[in-house]
């Protein structure tokens, strides 16, 4: 789907939906304009790297799935790619998108595969004049970055909120199994997160510095801020992943604890039946003449010398406090 905004004065104008880029393109020379792709077709890839004379690599990058954050300086445009996550609708796994951008003096192009919510608020606000736009194409791209890196937020206070409540699991006697799991998976998470947060802070301290052309002086204090809130996901991911890093060594510690409980009962069990089952192997062999075997009392005594070689070895047991 292709939508193209008509800008004047940093004011959206009107929306023009399912045109063709190459009908719509030679007609807005010299007009501010953002035009943004939706899942295009390859007649439209096409249209983007002709009519608007992007370099074909850069469109077949903006259109490829698997493609890390960057930006590249062409003579007349800036092109910009950015990954973004959400939660899947089962909530339980991130999904990365992307969204591709040319910025040039008087239009920005974007495009991605899978809807962007950022797109559409930001689109809202130019045709409402609700987005305050003192350069116009710089400002826009500054709006829809901030909400995409905006988007990271809240997936970062449930990872800190499931984190504590996994901290509590695992001193808590919770099932030691899925608390392993979602200790691993929530640290995956954090690793996919700082991934993809590193390089684009990057790339916005080169916007914000004011590096790369197209980019207004006003602009880059708005830059600056997604910097800084950049910056905070960073460091906070970091700690989140340092915790999850204690919290899942905590988790083997206390199975390994548990395990050597478990082994040292066992063990004081076979140390004190080793004996019992000494002696009642001896007097249960089958000889005639074992002298033993006609004391009319020497049967409670044998049980009387098993109690005592129990308690006995319990008692060494408490006094070396092993149990």
């Amino acid at each position: 789907m292709l939508s193209i905004h008509l800008l004047e004065d940093g004011k959206g104008l009107q929306l023009l939906e399912g045109a063709t880029l190459g009908d719509a393109w030679p007609g807005l020379a010299g007009r501010s304009i953002w035009v943004d792709v939706e899942d295009p077709t390859e007649e439209e890839a096409r249209a983007l790297a002709e009519v608007c004379g992007f370099h074909p690599l850069t469109v077949e990058d903006s259109l490829t799935p698997v493609q890390p954050p960057k930006v590249e300086e062409f003579g007349s445009y800036l092109f910009l790619l950015f990954r973004g996550l959400r939660p899947t609708e089962e909530g339980l796994e991130l999904e990365s998108y992307k969204l591709a951008a040319w910025l040039g003096p008087g239009f920005l192009v974007t495009a991605h595969r899978r809807p962007v919510a950022a797109c559409r608020e930001v689109s809202r606000l130019v045709l409402d004049k609700d987005l305050p736009m003192e350069s116009q194409m710089d400002r826009i791209l500054h709006a829809l970055v901030d909400r995409v890196m905006d988007e990271i937020l809240p997936i970062l206070d449930r990872c800190e909120e499931r984190l504590e409540e996994l901290e509590e699991g695992v001193f808590s006697g919770a099932p030691q199994r899925e608390v392993l799991q979602e200790l691993l998976g929530l640290k995956r998470q954090l690793l996919t997160i700082r991934r993809l947060v590193v390089p684009q802070r990057e790339m916005l301290g080169r916007l914000a510095r004011r590096d790369l052309p197209y980019i207004d002086e006003r602009t880059s204090h708005y830059f600056r801020d997604v910097y800084d809130h950049v910056a905070r996901i960073e460091e906070t991911t970091i700690v989140l992943t340092d915790l999850a890093s204690g919290a899942l060594e905590a988790q083997l510690s206390v199975s390994s604890n548990r395990l050597n409980e478990i082994v040292k009962v066992l063990t004081i069990f076979s140390a004190i039946w080793m004996p019992l089952t000494f002696l009642a192997g001896v007097y249960g062999m089958n000889f005639e003449f074992l002298p033993e075997l006609k004391i009319r009392w020497f049967y409670p005594a044998l049980w009387g010398g098993w109690i005592a070689i129990t308690l006995g070895m319990l008692g060494v047991f408490r006094w070396r406090r092993w149990i």
